[in-house]
């Protein structure tokens, strides 16, 4: 009997025919996994606009995202709420928060213009949420997207039910369609582990949310899903791959769940384009450990010269930054 020289299970990849490229506006709305995949994508200069309303766990918080940034629905004073000092919206991450309501406003009203622009424009929309776990504030019995270090007896925590889940899918998916009929929408459930909840409720809380994403799919085949928990939890099910708080992937991780991405949605020569340019992000990240004044111009018109070249190769992407850092040590 033959033994397999396997030590991984590998997960399985749809097939996206349709791809992404340095041209394809995106949207990507959800936990801090689609912050992740979003870094990678703007350090390799996409078009893609992320978490307007900062990260969002549960899909009906979500889902009241969408339809604010769809129907241009801006916030009023009347919508905040005052704790500890700031002026907080109970939909937004704490990010938005500040002293003064209108900075608030004008901080939150632009990203949905921002976010109701790109979303017209957008091939594909990345959804992402993270568990189906929800809190309800008890003043306005509404489910929150954050809570501001609220006392937690001023919540009600529960659990979604399948079909409230899939009823919040079904209205990021109606809403989306909307105003971008030819936009792809792509699926996941983030890896990140809620453990504060314990590790049964958290399964019971990714398995709702997989299963109404499922139950979705099934009616509108055309989209999909891309599988970041599943590569998380089976193909590197090792607690190395977390962070020292065992919830977050990794770097490691991430670096791996992105590869899988690029290898997805990007052919072979958008990929390459992509090796080019975060040459250039480390580079501009790189720490000379010699006041060697030559060595270090040399090295800025090297990058110098690297841009153009992709320049050349690649129109419409913005070298402002990279061009003034690389120039300011070449003239140095």
């Amino acid at each position: 009997m033959g033994i397999k020289n396997e030590t991984v299970t590998r997960v399985a990849m749809p097939d996206f025919s349709q791809k992404i490229n340095h041209e394809t506006k995106i949207l990507m709305l959800g936990s801090c996994f689609t912050e992740h995949i979003s870094d990678k994508l703007e350090r390799c200069k996409y078009n893609v606009l992320s978490n307007p309303f900062g990260i969002l766990y549960n899909p009906v918080s979500i889902a009241k995202a969408v339809q604010r940034i769809v129907d241009l629905s801006f916030y009023t004073e009347d919508e905040l709420i005052f704790h500890q000092g700031l002026y907080h919206s109970m939909d937004h991450h704490g990010q938005f928060a500040s002293k003064n309501k209108q900075t608030v406003l004008d901080k939150i009203n632009s990203q949905i213009q921002s976010a109701h622009d790109q979303l017209k424009q957008s091939a594909f929309a990345f959804i992402s949420p993270g568990t189906s776990k929800v809190y309800r504030y008890k003043k306005t019995e509404q489910i929150v997207g954050n809570c501001h270090k609220i006392p937690g007896t001023e919540f009600f925590h529960e659990q979604l039910l399948s079909e409230a889940c899939e009823e919040a899918i079904a209205d990021i998916f109606e809403k989306i369609r909307s105003i971008a009929p030819n936009c792809r929408i792509i699926w996941t459930v983030s890896p990140v582990r809620h453990l504060r909840d314990g590790l049964i409720e958290n399964q019971v809380s990714k398995a709702t949310l997989l299963l109404s994403i499922h139950n979705h799919l099934k009616n509108h085949p055309d989209h999909g899903y891309f599988p970041a928990y599943e590569i998380m939890v089976d193909e590197l099910r090792d607690y190395r791959f977390y962070n020292r708080d065992m919830m977050h992937p990794s770097p490691l991780a991430v670096d791996i769940i992105w590869d899988r991405f690029e290898h997805a949605f990007m052919d072979e020569k958008t990929r390459s384009k992509n090796t080019a340019l975060e040459k250039i992000q480390k580079a501009m990240e790189h720490r000379f450990l010699h006041d060697d004044r030559e060595a270090m111009q040399t090295f800025a018109q090297g990058q110098l010269n690297a841009i153009d070249q992709l320049e050349r190769e690649m129109s419409g992407l913005d070298w402002t930054k990279e061009k003034a850092y690389f120039n300011g040590i070449s003239s140095g």
